[in-house]
């Protein structure tokens, strides 16, 4: 009964030692394959990433948030899809949907705010926020950008100007 016992222990932790050692080659070879492909097209197309015409810089001076003038950006041609896809490409992890144009403003609606609100921080939410009303503004009519998200800790839904940025920046620390 004992020679039984410690024969089926042995077998046992046999079995145990194959199942751990062994690994699944293809799902990482099929993972490595698809981000060789995806850095392979990115070569062969050498398309940068679309930039926007204003970013967000921090004055350590003031302390503030200001915009300056891209000079990555290409002057190409300004439309809101562009514009959007831009901002999509530069901040995956926010999703905007545009809503429509109503006399001087821009609507926007950002449908899960949460990574903008709760993970960016106070400063990554501004920077965004400001970005987005910068670039979509330079559009001719467009004077506003009307943002409609679910308020979070670090990012409030509603209208925002270049005036509003240039005001956040006037006031004292």
């Amino acid at each position: 009964m004992k020679t039984s016992g410690l024969y089926q222990l042995t077998l046992l932790l046999c079995a145990i030692v194959v199942t751990l050692s062994c690994r699944n080659e293809s799902r990482d070879s099929a993972e490595n394959a698809g981000s060789d492909a995806a850095a392979e097209i990115a070569e062969e197309n050498q398309a940068p990433l679309p930039s926007l015409p204003y970013i967000a810089v921090f004055d350590e001076a003031s302390e503030q948030l200001g915009a300056e003038k891209n000079p990555d950006f290409d002057g190409s041609p300004l439309t809101i899809e562009a514009l959007t896809q831009a901002l999509i490409t530069n901040y995956p992890e926010i999703t905007i949907v545009v809503r429509n144009v109503s006399n001087d403003t821009l609507y926007l609606q950002i449908p899960d705010a949460q990574y903008l609100t709760q993970q960016m921080g106070s400063s990554g939410s501004q920077m965004y926020l400001l970005e987005a009303t910068y670039a979509y503004t330079e559009l001719p009519g467009i004077n506003a950008v009307n943002f409609g998200f679910e308020e979070g800790d670090h990012a409030i839904p509603g209208t925002y100007t270049r005036k509003h940025f240039e005001e956040l920046r006037a006031l004292p620390k």
